[in-house]
């Protein structure tokens, strides 16, 4: 049987659902974790209007 494999970047719906917010709000969101994320490797690719899913996973727990 097949498995459905988890989407490995985030976008704005998922974050405006997780978070009850606007989509502006979200891509605000999404583009402060790039940021972030890229400050911390500046090597890593960051994809414009997503977020890798380990990242913000990552994120959201020390945010909960």
């Amino acid at each position: 049987m097949e498995q459905k494999r988890m989407p490995v970047y985030v976008g704005v719906d998922e974050v405006c659902r997780d978070w009850g917010c606007s989509r502006s709000k979200g891509y605000a969101i999404i583009k402060q974790l790039s940021e972030q994320m890229k400050a911390e490797n500046p090597k890593l690719l960051v994809m414009s209007g997503k977020i890798n899913r380990v990242y913000y996973n990552e994120a959201c727990m020390k945010n909960a």
